[in-house]
């Protein structure tokens, strides 16, 4: 049986001067595998059967290509998208001491993991184990997958929550303002108000006073000018008190 497209092009798109003694640290183009040369022909085997079988239960497996960065390998599920990949596990063998402390060689150890990359379900990793190998898991991990889809819709719909909640909270929280600014709006123009009365009254006295004593008011003496000039300061302070604010959306009605 042919190879997935996706496998294939993985296959010929490996750099072989990177088959050497140390891992295959993932070539740049292709499916995200981290193998050594011993168990690469493996790993493309392993991804052939996850891909078929995933494509047969209407999954959608692709390479996304990332700028300066390995391709990744995506999988989407009922319009949830995930990462994954398979790498060989390490043994960290410690050499002699030189002028900079310990060196350090790491030899890969045959022991394949297949990987569901930054998910919040509790297993996201299916290994090589004494019974089981990761071709034994497939059906397994696929159901972790879709343990983790379904995880993933919570954590949107959660986030979703928070978001209204968020929205909500900035709503009642402008609203508080506008309800703040009427208010400091109301206090000055009653400030302004008050201050007109006092005004005024002490005006229409300051006239009785002058009447009295004088018999009437002569046009341009300096009373005349005064209480003009005192009435249009009055004028000035009902002016502000002509329409009240309204909240924004009361504007239109």
């Amino acid at each position: 049986m042919s190879l997935h497209a996706l496998v294939e092009k993985t296959k010929k798109g490996a750099d072989k001067t990177n088959l050497d003694k140390g891992c295959i640290m993932g070539w740049r183009s292709g499916l995200n595998i981290r193998v050594s040369p011993k168990s690469f022909e493996r790993a493309l085997k392993i991804m052939d059967i996850l891909i078929k079988a995933l494509e047969a239960k209407g999954a959608q497996v692709s390479i996304v290509k990332r700028e300066y960065h390995k391709d990744t390998t995506s999988v989407k599920i009922s319009g949830v998208t995930l990462e994954i990949d398979i790498y060989e596990k390490i043994n960290i063998i410690k050499k002699e001491k030189d002028q900079y402390g310990f060196n350090l060689d790491y030899i890969p150890n045959g022991q394949l993991v297949l990987r569901i990359k930054d998910t919040y379900i509790n297993r996201s990793e299916w290994k090589d184990g004494k019974r089981k190998k990761v071709e034994d898991q497939i059906d397994s991990f696929i159901d972790g997958l879709y343990a983790a889809v379904e995880r993933e819709k919570e954590l949107q719909k959660e986030r979703e929550q928070e978001k209204e909640e968020w929205r909500k909270r900035e709503e009642e929280e402008r609203l508080r303002e506008i309800e703040q600014e009427r208010f400091n709006d109301l206090k000055k123009k009653a400030l302004c108000w008050h201050e007109s009365q006092i005004i005024q009254t002490y005006i229409e006295a300051a006239t009785a006073a002058y009447v009295q004593k004088n018999g009437k008011i002569e046009s341009g003496s300096e009373f005349d000018q005064w209480k003009k000039w005192a009435t249009e300061r009055v004028n000035s302070l009902n002016s502000l008190l002509e329409r009240p604010n309204v909240r924004p959306e009361e504007a239109d009605t």
